[in-house]
Order: C-alpha cells, then structure tokens, then sequence
C-alpha cells in the first residue's frame, strides 16, 4: 500500500500546520498581558538596555514611553558628573550607588533646565566595575525606579570618541 495514495494523510499533512499556526496566535491571545497607561501613584520598573553593561559612557533606562539617558563626565578619578534626559518632564530624582553590597546615601539631582527634562550629578565612584547605580524618578505623579551597573561611566574604546558623534 502507497502512502501517498491514502486521502486521509494527505489532507492530514495540509491541515495540520494550519491548524498549528492557529493554535500559535490564539495561546499569544490569550496569554499575551495587555499594555496599559501608567497610573498616578503608583510605581515601575525602568529597564536598562544594553548600552548600560558596557564602558559606553551613556545608560538608557526604558518602561513603555518613558526612556532616560543618562550620560557619564568622568571630572577626575574619582568624581563623575552624570547628566540625565529625558523626553518628559521630571519632577524629582534620586540618585545612589552601591559598592560592594554597602549603599551610600541617596543624593538629590539638580535640574539643569527649565522644562525640568536635563538633569546633574556630581557622584564619588572609585571602582564603577564593582559599583551598581540606583535611580527613583517621579515623572506625572508616578514612581520610576532602575538598578544598573555602573560600567557604562567610563568610556573604552579603540577608537577616540571625537571621530563619533553623540
């Protein structure tokens, strides 16, 4: 007997990916979380993308609309001024590291422009290989909060950074 000759696996092999195809889109549906708006008072996770792991010189912080840039200055070898931007206005950041599992006390940001979007800080790191940054912004009566390494502060490259543009 023919494999091929017999009706019901031939049609079998037609409805079957179909069918799987299917099956794929409806669990999405299902198990998919709906996004919604941010609610007053109430607080979120930023997320840091990947630019943040590496001696890049520049974080970026996302959840949803919400992305913050912050950029790292090195002053001297100790001290670091970090500049940070955002989109929409900011109403209040705090800043704070961690070196070694001990946290250093929470340090106000300054706004560095009307609109309250820019944003400076003047940090003491000695090690940011060793050091985990911790952010808490209030952006339209909600709470934003990240934790990211500090690597990012000093930039590394093999080439000069005056051959790019930021």
């Amino acid at each position: 007997m023919n494999i091929l000759k017999n009706k019901h696996l031939i049609l079998a092999m037609f409805i079957a990916p179909v069918l799987a195809i299917i099956a794929y889109f409806s669990v999405d549906h299902v198990v998919s979380e709906e996004p919604h708006a941010a609610m007053q008072g109430n607080s979120y996770k930023l997320a840091a993308k990947s630019n943040c792991r590496y001696q890049s010189g520049v974080c970026t912080l996302k959840n949803g609309d919400i992305e913050v840039t912050i950029r790292a200055h090195r002053l001297s070898d100790e001290a670091v001024e970090l500049s940070m931007h955002s989109e929409l206005a900011i109403q209040q950041a705090v800043i704070s590291y961690v070196v070694d599992d001990s946290a250093v006390a929470p340090v106000m940001m300054q706004a560095a422009s009307a609109e309250n979007k820019d944003w400076l800080v003047k940090l003491y790191l000695d090690d940011p290989e060793k050091s985990k940054i911790r952010l808490a912004l209030n952006i339209a009566e909600s709470s934003y909060y990240a934790e990211t390494s500090a690597i990012f502060i000093d930039y590394k490259t093999a080439f000069s950074r005056d051959n790019f543009s930021e």
